[in-house]
């Protein structure tokens, strides 16, 4: 999961209660975010490899951080299967 970052069609607004990503691709998806999540995707956002990011989003909750993890990773399959997350072996496909 490491190796995950935001694709270059989503958009996001990202605001302490939680974020909506805008997939601009297509017809224009919207996926919501709460608080953990939208946190997490900002870490990405600013380059921050995936589980680093989780265990950022665990010490700003005060949560465990395996746990936070895990979430994350399903978040991170979820957003991966909607293709608003690439690795770098899809990276020059969606610049």
């Amino acid at each position: 999961m490491s190796d995950l970052r935001p694709a270059s069609t989503v958009y996001a607004t990202i605001t302490e209660s939680g974020g909506m990503l805008l997939d601009v691709r297509g017809r224009g998806r919207w996926y919501a975010l709460n608080c953990s999540g939208a946190l997490w995707w900002r870490h990405l956002s600013e380059g921050t490899p995936a589980d680093e990011a989780a265990d950022a989003v665990a010490a700003y909750f005060g949560a465990d951080p395996e746990q936070v993890r895990t979430d994350m990773r399903s978040l991170a399959q979820q957003l991966y299967e909607r293709r608003m997350m690439r690795t770098p072996s899809r990276w020059r496909w969606h610049r």
